[in-house]
């Protein structure tokens, strides 16, 4: 079960200016971008090399990053782990108390890719996200 840091996660206001800035500064590209209409928000993964970034941006009014936004303000929202064999990984926290968000893990829209969320009840408010990749999208 190898586990590495898969990605950070950040709430931004404006996705292209945090695009350029990070293009300009360090060479970061665009690897994938999704919209989550029905949640309120797009995501946007930038990288270099083995460094990826999520980029979180509000849209509309309503929704769960509107909401984080509103408790927790702009900037860090998840650290993401990457596991081989994400039913397993979420088996072993539950065995340890850890309360997981959703019991399955859920596919991510627009990949073949699998994430579950650890509640931040159980890591001292920290959201953390498991994500298993497929060969696919190993990014």
């Amino acid at each position: 079960m190898s586990q590495k840091i898969d990605h950070i996660g950040m709430v931004v206001k404006n996705t292209e200016e945090m695009i350029t800035l990070f293009s300009n500064l360090f060479g970061f590209e665009v690897t994938e971008s999704i919209a989550f209409p029905e949640q309120g928000f797009k995501s946007t993964l930038i990288s270099k090399e083995e460094v990826t970034i999520e980029l979180i941006e509000p849209m509309g009014t309503e929704g769960i990053i509107q909401k984080f936004v509103q408790k927790q303000g702009w900037g860090l929202h998840h650290l993401s782990i990457r596991v081989d064999d994400i039913e397993s990984e979420m088996k072993l926290l539950k065995i340890k108390g850890v309360k997981l968000v959703n019991d399955e893990p859920q596919v991510v829209k627009g990949t073949s890719n699998k994430s579950a969320f650890i509640h931040p009840h159980s890591t001292k408010g920290l959201l953390i996200e498991l994500v298993r990749r497929s060969n696919s999208d190993r990014g």
